[in-house]
């Protein structure tokens, strides 16, 4: 199954587990569209647990999860405020070719690395017909409104699994599984039968 018609997919990663605790879903189902992971940073500003070993926590959700359509890109960098949103967005842009769709954070997000990436999508797409995603995280804001809904109840106990890979991040209270069914909840789905969930906003669609 293709996401949308897309071939190919850019997903933007500020930290290490953004893309897996808000994708890992879609990705697996959407198995014929490729998808590239672009891990920007090792962790967070002031984030005790930032390393490079959290990259490698990266690469052990992917194994465990079996996903066969994920590439994975890592950048050398360890924080994001290592580069200006310029220097940012030429990076981003190597990475480009044959792209279909962006998927990254939303400007409705607490974390504040998170909306700084949000950010970056219009300069990214100033000049190309890529469609533009945002996703929804852990820290997203009730203002912030979602347009679609992916159905992952088949992907659900696979990507819970997956996450606990994320071993230093496995006592934040965003891994409780309470957290984590709530996160994958929303109640008018609930109503319609469509019980396990991931939320998107759409800004550009190209199709």
């Amino acid at each position: 199954m293709k996401l949308f018609n897309f071939n190919k997919v850019l997903c933007l990663s500020p930290h290490p587990d953004d893309v897996e605790y808000s994708m890992l879903g879609t990705i697996l189902k959407h198995n014929d569209t490729q998808f590239e992971l672009l891990q920007l940073a090792q962790g967070g500003d002031c984030d005790p647990s930032t390393d490079k070993e959290r990259l490698q926590e990266v690469l052990n959700v992917w194994k465990k999860s079996k996903c066969k359509n994920i590439n994975i890109n890592f950048t050398t960098h360890k924080f994001i405020k290592e580069l200006t949103e310029d220097k940012w967005v030429n990076k981003i842009e190597k990475y480009l070719e044959n792209i279909d769709a962006i998927f990254l954070p939303n400007e409705c997000d607490s974390h504040f690395e998170h909306r700084f990436i949000s950010g970056f999508g219009p300069a990214l797409i100033r000049n190309k017909n890529i469609s533009l995603i945002q996703y929804y995280t852990p820290s997203t804001q009730d203002e912030w409104n979602p347009n679609l809904y992916i159905d992952i109840e088949p992907f659900y106990k696979s990507k819970i699994e997956s996450l606990n890979e994320f071993k230093s991040q496995n006592h934040r209270y965003y891994f409780r599984k309470d957290v984590l069914r709530a996160f994958h909840s929303d109640f008018q789905c609930s109503k319609k039968g469509v019980h396990y969930i991931e939320k998107y906003k759409i800004l550009n669609l190209f199709n």
